[in-house]
């Protein structure tokens, strides 16, 4: 029996004996490492108690009874795949055969040769979920070429995502410019795979994130996938309350990404019965690093049509401004240079008003920006003092605006004196009262006049201009004043009008009751 014993400990498998009581009898090296006990430990033993899961236990010792009444074993000398009992309480699969003996003492003993297959058990996970995932990658790329919205595109992929990680809820934050910073703001595009799980939705509606906050903020600023398995014990998880309510107590944020920059970051969630092992959060950062890629592809194609669309729109509006203004010129004009230098000198504006307009026309033109810009033509246009509300100008608005401004610099350089006899300051405030914009306009001359000057009773095209931009688009008003002092202009646009949506810090604005 040495030189068995001798094999046995060299068999790659694990080998066990057993006794017509149930007791260990043999245990080689092998199933030390499968089984974690060691020899010592394991022999004299139970099997039952040893390597037989707790459910299997009742049918082994009823199956070793009969056999010691009958010498019938349905399953000796046959493989059986079943699972076995690790010392750590860990169920594994194992492939065993069982082959009975006859001891010297007469009585029965059996062998049992037990092979591990949590390996190949794990493999075959690994290509499930390789499989899983080229096809989820393969529908995201076929729907990718559907003519559908950004929106319903997202909410596919939200669905497809979840479903392949059996993970129970699924979110996407947007990065988003609000008050003049970057945040995470909610896109409303969500994954419920039961009905209880609704109520994070309400809870996660009026949410916003700056980089580092919660657990989706902590994924944009790592730039890498997050995991919190506990959201009960994470204090700065502000939503813990509702997600556990609901069972929700895990939690995984992956950020979007598309040329190193972070456009969105998509939150996922499951129930303590959710995986969250390795392999699953490898599928998870695979596919949804290739859906960020796949929305950003499919909103640069809407904003190109989008684009395309407000080009076409805007090049019809501009022809008709100039033609308008053309008209309003000649007729004007005494003669054919001061029609140029006129003409030419706004038909500019309206260029540069409409680059802006296009150039930011998904987000908007901040408000100080178009105003430097729209006075250009006045000397250290870039040093004037402008001190106004920190609002986004919809790109609608930036071309009758921008007309605005251009027309009173214009003349505030020929009949002003700007920058050599007169200073300019130009603020703004928002009336808590009505919701207006109100931007004022303020000549101060360094040497004021004896009396003030005689207002012209003629209506030139400039004021015409004026009247029709600020009444006509923007659905304001305006008043001028000329006094010994120098020049005031304010204007009053409604803010629902030219901002939808516009945000204000404290600085910028002056409440006026």
């Amino acid at each position: 029996m040495q030189h068995l014993e001798s094999l046995f400990d060299r068999a790659l498998d694990a080998v066990v004996g057993m006794d017509d009581q149930g007791r260990i009898t043999a245990w080689n090296g092998a199933a030390e490492a499968i089984f974690g006990w060691r020899r010592a430990e394991a022999l004299g033993r139970l099997m039952g108690d040893v390597i037989v899961p707790p459910q299997h236990r009742d049918a082994h010792a009823k199956g070793l009874a009969h056999y010691n009444r009958t010498g019938v074993g349905p399953v000796l000398e046959t493989k059986v795949r079943i699972t076995a009992l690790h010392r750590s309480g860990r169920e594994f699969p194992v492939e065993l055969s069982i082959f009975p003996m006859q001891a010297d003492d007469g009585t029965h003993c059996f062998y049992a040769f037990i092979r591990s297959l949590a390996a190949e058990e794990a493999h075959q996970r690994e290509q499930e979920l390789r499989a899983r995932e080229a096809d989820i990658l393969l529908r995201i790329a076929q729907k990718l070429l559907e003519d559908i919205s950004v929106e319903a595109f997202t909410q596919f992929c939200l669905d497809e995502v979840c479903s392949v990680a059996g993970l129970d809820a699924g979110h996407l934050f947007f990065v988003r410019e609000a008050g003049g910073q970057s945040v995470l703001l909610p896109s409303g595009i969500w994954y419920i795979g039961d009905a209880r799980f609704s109520p994070v939705v309400e809870a996660s509606r009026e949410c916003r994130f700056a980089m580092g906050e919660g657990l989706p903020g902590r994924a944009w600023q790592s730039g890498d996938l997050v995991v919190q398995r506990d959201l009960a014990g994470d204090a700065q998880f502000a939503r813990r309350q509702s997600f556990c309510e609901v069972g929700l107590t895990r939690g995984m944020a992956l950020p979007v990404r598309q040329s190193g920059e972070v456009h969105a970051v998509l939150e996922l969630y499951g129930t303590e019965a959710s995986r969250f092992d390795a392999a699953l959060l490898q599928l998870v950062r695979t596919v949804g690093t290739q859906i960020g890629i796949a929305i950003r592809r499919k909103q640069g194609a809407e904003q190109r049509e989008m684009l395309r669309r407000e080009v076409v729109h805007r090049v019809n509006n501009s022809l008709a401004v100039a033609s308008s203004i053309f008209r309003g010129c000649a007729r004007t004009a005494g003669s054919v240079e001061e029609l140029s230098e006129t003409y030419l000198n706004r038909v500019q504006a309206l260029g540069q008003a409409n680059r802006l307009s296009l150039e930011d026309a998904h987000q908007g033109v901040a408000l100080e920006r178009l105003i430097r810009e729209a006075i250009g033509l006045l000397p250290d246009a870039c040093a004037l003092p402008i001190a106004v509300p920190d609002l986004l100008i919809d790109s609608d608005c930036v071309m009758p605006l921008s007309l605005i401004l251009n027309e009173l610099a214009t003349n505030g350089l020929k009949y002003g004196g700007l920058g050599t006899e007169a200073d300019l300051t130009i603020s703004g405030r928002v009336r808590v009262d009505s919701g207006d914009l109100c931007l004022t306009w303020q000549e101060r001359l360094h040497v004021p006049r004896q009396s003030a000057p005689t207002p012209s009773e003629r209506v030139g095209f400039g004021s015409q201009l004026l009247r029709s931009m600020v009444e006509g688009r923007l659905g304001g008003a305006f008043e001028r004043e000329i006094d010994a002092a120098g020049f005031r202009f304010e204007l009053r646009v409604p803010l629902g009008r030219i901002c939808e949506g516009a945000t204000m810090s404290g600085e910028a604005v002056d409440p006026i009751s």
